[in-house]
């Protein structure tokens, strides 16, 4: 079937691609077609926030996987004796599939006020298409006192995207890494001194 004017023509190609054939007496047809395509041209994701498996659903054969790593804890502010000390890192983020692993490391913990070391480092990545060091989950700020001593910040994580040639009923085995504490003796802090804890995503059209 054939339109009789370009606007035709053009919604007879949106309902043919679709692979509904044309009828007359039905004017729902481009509407169908509409639902029909823009499911397909969506892409599907999965977050991860913690260790897990991806199971490759069926008909998929290229997945993409963004890696961030966790942020380093922030640097304590020096009371007590705690001059040259550093805070927790962040831990590494990774997917693995077969014989391929992307990897977005943790920043490292900053140091304590007063101290002389460098600043934290920034998470570096590895194995993506795309590797960015220091763009993964934030590092904590650097814990403050009113006397005014303030610890070094944390370093960033790391930050990887890779597109995976895969097969349906394959296994990617993620891991996430989580934010660095301050003190792991004290429970999570509210105010931002520790690292932002890392993830993953996994998307599929």
């Amino acid at each position: 079937m054939q339109g009789s004017t370009p606007v035709e023509c053009e919604v007879l190609n949106v309902i043919q691609g679709a692979g509904i054939w044309p009828d007359c007496d039905d004017k729902t047809q481009l509407l169908q077609a509409i639902q029909k395509l823009i499911p397909s041209s969506v892409s599907r994701r999965q977050y991860f926030t913690e260790d897990g498996q991806f199971e490759v659903p069926a008909g998929v054969t290229k997945v993409r996987v963004t890696v961030v790593g966790g942020g380093g804890g922030g640097g304590l502010n020096a009371l007590l004796g705690d001059t040259d000390k550093q805070s927790e890192s962040g831990g590494a983020s990774s997917v693995s599939f077969n014989d391929i692993t992307v990897v977005a490391g943790g920043g490292e913990g900053g140091w304590s006020a007063l101290t002389t070391s460098v600043a934290a480092a920034d998470g570096s990545a590895s194995g993506g298409d795309l590797n960015l060091t220091g763009h993964g989950a934030p590092g904590g700020h650097g814990n403050t006192t009113n006397t005014g001593l303030t610890g070094g910040a944390g370093g960033n994580g790391g930050f990887a995207v890779k597109d995976l040639d895969v097969q349906p009923g394959g296994l990617l085995t993620v891991v996430v890494g989580a934010g660095g504490q301050s003190d792991v003796n004290t429970p999570k802090d509210p105010s931002g001194n520790f690292g932002g804890d890392g993830y993953v995503i996994v998307e599929w059209v």
